[in-house]
């Protein structure tokens, strides 16, 4: 193999086949176009004969700056011979020399040699996921190979880790419309934890279930539309507000005792250093109080508080929803 000086104009660049042995993303020069401006190429490219030109196998960036520069000619190292596996290797074994990769581009490892390979699981298990610093599993292969599937936007912020796998595995099952409008609302602009994102989409989807809709049918409800067209809220509040809706849509009951429940503990310890809270859904029998204070007398006065909740009965009121009864004791 010898370095020769090839055309530019010779190196597809624009096909869309062109980054069959590229997994560099974003493919954009970068502050690379000073560094080739000053000093010109320090390495040069590797490509492969391709038709009457040739095939980029490495330094996409370098390859972009030369042609903004409206360079002619490149320094190359022509590839000849080999075969589409080895080309992936080269590329690859280069990649991993290098910088860490991106979520994006090891999503790009895994599509070319799933592809390859005719979507031998086992093999990408084996072979590569070492190489990418992926745990050799089917959950992480097909998790990465899903990646190809996110809009332009998202995939920059994976690329980014703005947004992570572990984001966008909550995507998978849903059938590609919900997918688009869910990664609209949880993953555009109005961004959401993962915790957040997992709530958000287990009550839309158990909402949608029950009412024998689809998923897009609740997000695009009014109220949740009205959610994402006014400006006035934070995205903390949009998300409080959407998690809270989707709660009160799927859980009506559950959702009125919890109203009943914070109703009757905001007479209890208004203005007061104390917190009473119920298990998370009212799942089990237990309410966790806790207080905070800084010298004696404000013990004194919590305790007073306490008192004087277990002689109006505030307390077994509070249980009393817990176990899904009214004040009355009648079963709510």
């Amino acid at each position: 193999m010898q370095i020769e000086n090839i055309p530019l104009a010779k190196i597809d660049l624009d096909s869309p086949e062109w980054q069959q042995y590229v997994f560099t993303y974003p493919a954009t020069p970068g502050p690379l176009l000073d560094s080739v401006r000053a000093v010109g190429l320090q390495q040069p490219l590797a490509v492969t004969p391709a038709g009457r030109g040739f095939k980029l196998v490495i330094g996409v960036k370098r390859a972009l700056a030369c042609r903004q520069l409206d360079w002619k000619e490149v320094p190359a190292l022509v590839l000849r011979d080999k075969s589409e596996e080895e080309l992936l290797w080269y590329s690859l074994h280069e990649q991993v020399g290098g910088r860490p990769l991106n979520a994006v581009e090891k999503s790009r490892v895994l599509q070319r040699f799933a592809e390859l390979w005719e979507g031998d699981v086992e093999r990408l298990q084996r072979d590569v996921c070492p190489l990418l610093g992926l745990p050799p599993t089917i959950e992480a292969v097909e998790s990465y190979l899903f990646l190809h599937e996110m809009p332009e936007e998202q995939q920059q912020e994976l690329a980014e880790g703005r947004l992570t796998p572990q984001h966008t595995d909550l995507l998978r099952p849903l059938r590609p419309d919900d997918r688009r409008i869910a990664t609209e609302r949880l993953f555009g602009g109005h961004r959401v934890s993962l915790q957040e994102a997992r709530e958000i989409l287990e009550n839309a989807n158990g909402l949608a279930a029950r009412e024998g809709t689809h998923l897009r049918d609740i997000f695009d409800r009014p109220a949740v539309k009205e959610l994402f067209v006014r400006d006035n809220y934070t995205p903390k509040q949009r998300t409080t507000l959407l998690r809270t809706w989707l709660h009160q849509e799927r859980y009506p009951q559950l959702s009125a005792l919890e109203k009943k429940f914070e109703a009757l503990v905001a007479t209890l310890v208004s203005g007061k250093k104390l917190t009473v809270k119920a298990p998370r859904d009212f799942e089990g029998d237990e309410i966790l109080v806790s207080f905070r204070a800084q010298k004696p007398a404000e013990i004194k006065e919590i305790l007073s508080t306490m008192s004087e909740a277990e002689r109006k009965g505030l307390w077994t009121k509070l249980f009393a929803l817990l176990q899904g009864r009214s004040e009355e004791g009648e079963p709510f």
